[in-house]
């Protein structure tokens, strides 16, 4: 045998194996084999690929005053890309996981400077058992609820409000530099999490009201822990599933913490400045189960209860990749720019969802479905003497399950003015409508 006829066999037989591996391979909803390698024949070691793209079409009803380009606008339809991610995981032992994951967020009409991939995500984790790994470096590891590092697969269009209502304060698009540990012992996970928060405060303190202080805050300590009473959940990532569409029949009770020494200021009726701790503290019920498998049908529901405390009369507002540039300080509301609305704040805030699917087109092929949605958050804030209440309806169709979906949402938010007493009451109510397509990859 020549030289030339060996290496001509010897890549056959790669490409053979090669094969052999793919077709060994679990096929993900388009029915494609996964973007996994594995390293071993027993598959416990590999390097994968994944990733995920939101397009979001909008139309939007704007706070009083908005302006867009120093133009004045009452309403705005806009294209744009809500979230963009790929992600590598490289498993080169049993023990040992290395993630590394990159994108970029809100890429609007206004982002016209800020168009590039962004590092998110860098860590590595050591399982010494199921019982406790511990992990390091910059990623969404942390505690308090359910929903706080974002969804795997959100039953409505985006996550509940309040979910990361500290982003772009306490953290970087939902990441810090932290270790954590976490594990599963029998029904039972949890997780901890020791974090050095970012510090992006640029404002003074204000007389009575909170707001993040620009001194060094104390590490954020968080955990969240959760108890399946049915199937269990897995801890492989941070992110948890906003549903399963009845590929799992979970009942899960959760509650987290998440607090921070000095991470606000104040100053007091004296004109004396006083820091305050974040003390923030969550349960929450999830329910996710099939009701016929054959034809598709499932109900998932959500429920969560928190207390928040930021100091005296702390209020949030954000915008979620808000169309606005700014807004006219004359006629403005106290939601300030474009979308915003109060999405957390010293309070109490409760949420709850609840959808599933609907049978399939064609329960032959299983790939196209509805997937309607409601959910509601309502926060009794102490610095608003009305509660804020924000309402969501949606649909989504299914079309390669949850790795190929359009969805549509309605979403209706408080417009809040300020009173004789400068606490905020409900002066007017606007809406949102969404449609957005996601495809992901795996």
């Amino acid at each position: 045998m020549n030289k030339k006829s060996f290496k001509a066999g010897l890549a056959l037989l790669t490409i053979l194996g090669m094969s052999a591996k793919m077709e060994a391979q679990k096929k993900n909803d388009f029915n494609n084999p996964g973007l996994t390698h594995y390293l071993n024949d027993e598959h416990t070691r590999y390097v994968s690929f994944s990733g995920y793209a939101e397009l979001w079409a909008r139309y939007t009803q704007l706070n009083p005053g908005s302006l867009i380009n120093d133009q004045a606008k009452s309403d705005v339809s806009d294209l744009s890309l809500r979230r963009v991610r790929v992600k590598m995981t490289y498993k080169p032992t049993e023990k040992l996981m290395f993630v590394l994951q990159a994108g970029t967020t809100n890429v609007n009409m206004n982002a016209k400077a800020s168009n590039y991939i962004d590092l998110l995500d860098a860590y590595a984790e050591y399982a010494f058992n199921d019982k406790i790994a511990v992990g390091a470096g910059r990623s969404t590891w942390r505690g308090l609820s359910r929903f706080t590092t974002g969804p795997l697969n959100t039953l409505l269009y985006d996550l509940p409000a309040y979910a990361t209502s500290n982003a772009g304060a306490t953290d970087y698009t939902v990441r810090e530099l932290s270790v954590y540990a976490k594990g599963q012992l029998g029904r039972f996970d949890y997780r901890l999490v020791v974090a050095d928060p970012y510090t992006m405060a640029t404002a003074e303190p204000k007389v009575n009201v909170a707001t993040f202080s620009k001194n060094s805050p104390g590490k954020d300590f968080s955990g969240y822990f959760r108890y399946a009473f049915l199937d269990k959940e897995n801890i492989t990532t941070p992110f948890n599933s906003g549903t399963y569409g009845g590929k799992k029949n979970v009942l899960s009770l959760g509650a987290g913490f998440d607090y921070i020494h000095n991470a606000t200021w104040h100053k007091d009726f004296d004109n004396n400045v006083q820091s305050d701790d974040m003390q923030n503290y969550a349960v929450d019920l999830f329910y996710d189960a099939p009701i016929n498998k054959d034809k598709g049908t499932s109900i998932s529901a959500y429920g969560m209860a928190m207390y928040n405390d930021y100091g005296p009369n702390y209020v949030r507002y954000v915008g979620t990749n808000n169309p606005a540039t700014s807004v006219n300080a004359t006629q403005a509301s106290l939601n300030g720019a474009g979308n915003a609305m109060p999405v957390i704040g010293t309070g109490n805030t409760y949420y709850v969802q609840v959808g599933g699917t609907l049978p399939y087109f064609n329960k032959d092929k299983k790939n196209l479905q509805l997937q309607p949605a409601v959910g509601m958050q309502l926060s009794n804030l102490k610095g608003l003497q009305d509660n804020a209440i924000v309402y969501d309806a949606g649909i989504s169709l299914l079309m390669n399950g949850m790795s190929s979906r359009l969805t549509f949402d309605a979403q209706n938010r408080p417009i809040f003015a300020g009173d004789a007493l400068n606490k905020g009451v409900v002066s007017d109510r606007q809406w949102q409508f969404v449609l957005k397509y996601r495809i992901d990859f795996n």
